[in-house]
């Protein structure tokens, strides 16, 4: 078997993953009987010979997906025993909590456990350097088909506001009531895979804004007291990991750093290239780590997960379906094969070469490597593909330059005369691929066409916003961060956002709700370091949601406005946010827009930034006023 692809057996928890299944349905969620969770002197988790069933049932099955994809015999124990202790840290806080979470309907029958939800792992994120803090501490997961139903029917959960700053490509938010401690299930508008993590400090305005989302230590179960705050919701979890490191963490909110006792990931969480580098930068260094480096899995990590259900309607089409978890073994396996076909290649200029007659009418990116690929920008309104789903209508607008083609013709080996595009948008710091198309097939396997054409041609219009909105959101800002003035800000405050306010405490229980809001607003702006610009102070937070279009003004580098649809609004509102019904899905071709606003930025605390506060604006007697506040946490 090829090396590249032997390496990858011994890191099983670690690697980013992917799917291509079969089209049919998994059996529905299965109730199971509560295992008693272990406590004392167990080292829970540190093991696999210490996992629960359930865990080990995770475990064992993606290691009998990959054995059936790759021909391998991976050993569960020695792929679990030799992950970095974050992974592991990770996965045993994640499965605790899971375990320890029992689903009642409103009569109170038992819905089974949380852990109950969960079909397949696909991936398992720990300490992640570079990566954004929705991109560690987290596990990837296939849900039963009946996930999402049980969920909403249930006591325990709440359908919050969808995920409009973090978590791209997983817009359905359910939370755990009650906490902090609050698992969060992130979900694919297909419903079928979810980032699941653990909120371990809150995430209500104000706290929110200086108390604990401003790293990814967050969902570390490590970091500071989050194992102490673990325990008094799900007792059990004993902290073994302090042992391999030989101390207590104490009240550090950055954990030391990772050990891994095994082999490092082969797949890297994040590229090689950042995004400011250039998309062709990173185009480029796909290609070079792929056909030249001979590297694929450093090729693999500009492939984002959003592509995956494309790549699973595609197998299913040619009924070859791949097990879930195994899209990027798969890949990595095609990509070694294509290798193998070429012969000597120095360049990426060898195998490639730009097809230069297509898309002829979009209009050209800067490219410094015009003799590889054609780089095009492609209209904003390629929403619908971003989550290759299936089709939702037209989407609205993006920001503008988001998306961009790539398109190259083969000159050697299996892919010779054939044509493949490639969908490039930005995530977090790095651009990633959402949709590839080779235009007459693949006999190496890398991916066929795509169901649907990959690139729409028609220009969306500008969104100029209503412009008294804009004049008074962004007077709300000058007042509260450059004048330094939050009692004047507090006019542009509704009464309704009163509502988002937690239940006060200590000396808080005397004071109006008005002077609440006040005082939040006033709190931040200590570590607010005074500056001229507004940009210094505060940076602007753009959408990951399309429903959510960006409004132009002079401003959006220190905050961003967005047009949210009217039917949209209510999830945001606070007395909604808790409500059990499913809500129905918004096609974007229905969305109607102009009577809210939202405006999201994070304030500048020297070096770090408070996490994304989100401002849902509405026209009350004839001037715009905040309605609804809202802290998006990774």
């Amino acid at each position: 078997m090829n090396r590249a692809v032997r390496a990858i057996g011994s890191s099983l928890v670690v690697l980013v993953l992917a799917a291509e299944i079969s089209a049919q349905k998994s059996e529905p969620a299965k109730a199971t009987t509560p295992q008693p969770i272990a406590s004392g002197p167990r080292a829970f988790g540190q093991s696999y010979a210490t996992l629960l069933p359930e865990q080990k049932r995770l475990l064992d099955d993606f290691a009998r997906r990959y054995n059936q994809t790759t021909g391998s015999k991976l050993n569960p124990e020695q792929a679990y025993d030799g992950a970095r202790v974050s992974v592991r840290t990770t996965f045993d806080a994640l499965t605790h909590a899971l375990l320890s979470t029992k689903l009642t309907d409103e009569k109170g029958q038992s819905l089974g456990l949380a852990i109950d939800l969960v079909d397949a792992l696909d991936q398992v994120l720990g300490e992640e350097p570079g990566a954004g803090g929705d991109r560690q501490f987290r596990m990837y997961v296939y849900l039963k088909p009946n996930a999402i139903d049980i969920l909403s029917s249930s006591r325990e959960f709440f359908h919050e506001k969808d995920n409009t700053i973090y978590h791209k490509g997983f817009p359905i938010c359910y939370r755990l009531k009650n906490g902090p401690p609050s698992i969060q299930f992130s979900i694919t508008k297909d419903e079928r895979m979810s980032d699941i993590d653990v909120d371990y400090r809150s995430s209500t305005f104000p706290k929110a804004l200086f108390d604990g989302h401003l790293t990814a230590g967050n969902s570390d179960v490590r970091a500071g007291g989050n194992l102490t705050t673990h325990d008094d919701r799900w007792a059990g979890l004993n902290g073994w990991w302090r042992q391999v490191f030989g101390f207590s963490l104490g009240s550090s909110v950055k954990p030391s750093k990772d050990v891994a006792t095994g082999r490092a990931p082969t797949i890297p969480v994040n590229p090689r290239v950042t995004a400011n580098q250039g998309i062709d930068a990173s185009v480029h260094d796909f290609l070079t780590s792929w056909v030249v480096n001979r590297q694929p899995e450093n090729a693999i990590a500009y492939i984002s997960p959003i592509s995956y259900p494309c790549l699973e309607t595609i197998a299913a089409k040619k009924q070859k379906p791949i097990p879930p978890g195994m899209v990027r073994f798969n890949t990595l396996m095609a990509m070694n094969r294509f290798n193998a076909s070429l012969g000597n290649v120095t360049s990426v200029e060898d195998v490639f070469e730009a097809a230069t007659n297509w898309k002829t009418d979009l209009k050209e990116e800067k490219n410094a490597y015009p003799a590889e690929f054609r780089l095009v920008e492609v209209p904003s309104d390629m929403a619908q593909y971003q989550e290759c789903v299936q089709a939702q209508g037209e989407s609205g607008k993006k920001e503008k330059g988001e998306f961009y083609g790539a398109a190259l013709r083969g000159t050697l080996g299996d892919g010779r005369n054939k044509v493949m595009s490639l969908l490039w948008t930005k995530e977090g710091k790095y651009w990633k691929i959402v949709a590839i198309r080779i235009d007459d097939g693949s006999d190496a396997g890398i991916t066929p066409k795509t169901a649907a054409a990959l690139l729409p041609e028609a220009k969306p219009q500008i969104i100029s916003g209503d412009p008294k909105a804009v004049k008074d959101i962004t007077s709300f800002y000058e007042s509260w961060i450059a004048k330094r003035d939050p009692a004047d800000a507090a006019r542009y405050v509704s009464e309704r956002s009163y509502q988002c306010l937690a239940a006060p405490s200590g000396a808080e229980k005397g004071l109006k709700p008005a002077d609440r809001i006040q005082k939040a607003l006033t709190n931040p702006l200590e570590r607010v370091p005074k500056e001229t610009n507004l940009s210094d102070m505060m940076s602007s937070v753009q959408p990951v949601n399309e429903l959510v279009r960006p409004v132009e003004q002079g401003n959006s580098n220190a905050f961003a406005i967005m047009a949210v649809p009217d039917q949209m609004a209510d999830s945001f509102l606070c007395q909604r946010r808790q409500l059990p019904e499913k809500t129905p899905e918004l096609k974007p071709s229905d969305a109607k827009y102009g009577s809210y606003y939202l405006s999201a930025s994070r304030l500048n605390y020297g070096k770090e930034e408070s996490p994304a506060l989100l401002l849902l604006w509405t026209r009350e007697k004839g001037q715009w006023k905040v309605a609804a506040w809202a802290v998006e946490v990774p």
